[in-house]
């Protein structure tokens, strides 16, 4: 393992411990690449500007990493999407498929509020 993912490796695992003990940590997957997910990233912070929202960047996972089972952007908490989509289990990084188109801030809202 190269210096370099063992540095982003250990912030990110960090990050996941973290996300796993606090209701107010969600999880954000996305990358540069996909179109969606600067939209979609705003969305959340506007939905509920009390979340810390935990950006993770879906090209520097490892491969096997569960997390690439969800396309981008995708929110989790506590491990699951905010919206019940199961993830793949043959995960690679892709976007998400949004034929229905991103959801709405009051969505995210409302969902953000079931989970609490």
């Amino acid at each position: 393992m190269s210096p370099q993912t063992v540095f982003a490796t250990i912030p990110a695992l960090f990050l996941m411990v973290t996300s796993c003990t606090s209701h107010n940590n969600v999880e954000f997957l996305g990358f540069g690449g996909c179109p969606y997910t600067p939209e979609l990233r705003s969305r959340l912070a506007e939905a509920d500007p009390s979340i810390n929202i935990i950006d993770v960047d879906l090209m520097v996972l490892d491969e096997g990493n569960p997390r690439l089972g969800w396309g981008a952007p995708t929110i989790l908490v506590g491990g699951e999407d905010l919206f019940g989509l199961l993830a793949s289990e043959y995960g690679s990084v892709s976007c998400r498929n949004l034929g229905d188109g991103l959801p709405s801030i009051t969505e995210i809202r409302v969902a953000l509020e079931a989970r609490k």
